[in-house]
């Protein structure tokens, strides 16, 4: 039997992965790259704002949430193995018009998302050098993150990626201990509840931050860096189950940070009432209840935090645009650097702008609600045709059952919330503007 019939014939999800013993640890690169992509300001702007308006009750909201977003870059991942093509192949199958959509999406939010994180980099740089102008600082972060990636290969991206994610979660958790951890309440912040007026819009602005389009779609791209491809089912299969260990530690890690962003929040600004509009009114409040140092943790946290997403808004921005004009996918390729400069002059040009990033950032991660139930739709449309063969959806296993519970829970999720934010929650916006 040939390995197309194979493929095509084996019942779904009937094969066993082989175990993984101590490959595991290295399958955890590209899983933190994706996590330190989606750990950017905005992220840490609405954690910030669930500690202080709520303390711990809407930790579950990033593990629910979790869930979908695991499940959208599965079928990426999947399609990716089944054919062989990245996901800017998928949407040129469905219709031409998908195509130029994505093109519009990938320049727009690749540019935004990458502006914000530069933007809060400048606020904590600021924050140290006072006579240093915001654009100035704002410039050097992104000149910096630019010089890194046009002087790397993307095995020693992957590297920066896991020690800056371990970083970032030291500085954090370091600074919320200082401050207080009620572990109690923590633990009861698991349980999916409603806490109060206004839980929705930090509900939904947290999907566009977690299960934005990007993340949802930049695996396949790493998978290629990394060569994780192969032509038998074996060993599709030994593939599949590598990566979903590496992107489920990416997702998790997302829940993991904004618990100490919640504790400090709920620490310092909740009993005074004070809803933050940035990361530095939390530092600054740390400092008379837990020291200078804690103060200093946090902030050096948000820097690292927002300078490797905007390096990962860039690195997606490329492959996706690389995707579509059929040019190979290679970090240190020539036509990567001549993109990843594309997109350095607008993203730092925005910063002459002086906008607040934060609020942006609220806008923006409510924004991207409105792209990925496009994204959401193509993909299960795709995914569920009878040609993905092995990797079809099924109901002869409790594996294939639990993956099309897992998909639709997505889709339908990604759709309640664009539909919710676009014409409930923007309507008002503009209709009281």
């Amino acid at each position: 039997m040939s390995e197309k019939d194979s493929i095509e014939t084996t019942q779904p999800w009937s094969v066993r992965p082989a175990p993984l013993g101590r490959r595991l640890l290295m399958s955890l690169g590209a899983g933190s790259m994706i996590a330190s992509f989606f750990i950017g300001t905005g992220d840490i702007t609405i954690g910030a704002n669930m500690g202080a308006l709520f303390g711990y009750k809407l930790w579950w909201t990033y593990f629910v949430l979790g869930i979908a977003g695991w499940a959208l870059i599965d079928m990426s991942t999947r399609y990716f193995l089944r054919f062989g093509r990245t996901p800017m192949g998928l949407f040129k199958e469905v219709h031409p018009v998908c195509t130029v959509y994505m093109f519009l999406a990938v320049v727009v939010c690749a540019t935004l998302g990458s502006y914000n994180q530069w933007a809060g980099c400048a606020l904590v740089i600021t924050g140290f050098f006072p006579s240093l102008p915001t654009e100035v600082s704002g410039a050097l972060a992104a000149g910096a993150g630019l010089l890194f990636l046009l002087t790397g290969a993307y095995a020693r991206l992957e590297k920066m990626f896991v020690f800056g994610l371990i970083a970032l979660i030291g500085c954090f958790f370091l600074a919320a201990l200082a401050a207080g951890f009620d572990w109690q309440a923590a633990a009861a912040g698991l349980v999916p509840n409603r806490p109060g007026p206004g839980w929705e819009k930090l509900f939904a602005s947290n999907a566009g931050s977690v299960i934005n389009a990007w993340m949802i779609l930049i695996y396949p791209y790493t998978m290629v860096e990394r060569g994780w491809y192969s032509n038998t089912l074996q060993g599709k299969v030994n593939i599949l189950h590598r990566a979903r260990i590496d992107y489920g530690w990416g997702i998790l890690a997302g829940g993991v940070v904004a618990l100490p962003i919640m504790a400090a929040a709920a620490s310092v600004l909740q009993p005074f009432g004070i809803v933050p509009r940035h990361a530095a009114d939390i530092a600054v409040l740390l400092e008379p209840l837990a020291g200078r140092w804690s103060g200093y943790l946090f902030l050096c946290g948000f820097f690292l935090a927002a300078w490797t997403s905007g390096i990962g808004w860039w690195v997606c921005g490329c492959y996706a645009l690389l995707d579509i004009f059929n040019i190979e996918i290679k970090l240190d390729s020539k036509p990567m650097r001549t993109c990843l400069v594309l997109f350095f002059i607008p993203s730092t040009l925005l910063l002459l702008l002086r906008i607040n990033p934060f609020y942006q950032m609220l806008l923006f991660s409510a924004f991207l609600t409105l792209i990925f139930p496009l994204v959401a739709l193509v993909m299960v449309y795709r995914i569920t045709r009878p040609d993905m063969g092995y990797f079809r959806w099924s109901l002869t296993s409790k594996t294939g059952i639990a993956i099309m519970v897992a998909d639709l829970f997505a889709v339908g999720l990604s759709l309640y919330l664009g539909v919710w934010n676009g014409f409930s929650e923007f309507g008002k916006y503009f209709v009281a503007r």
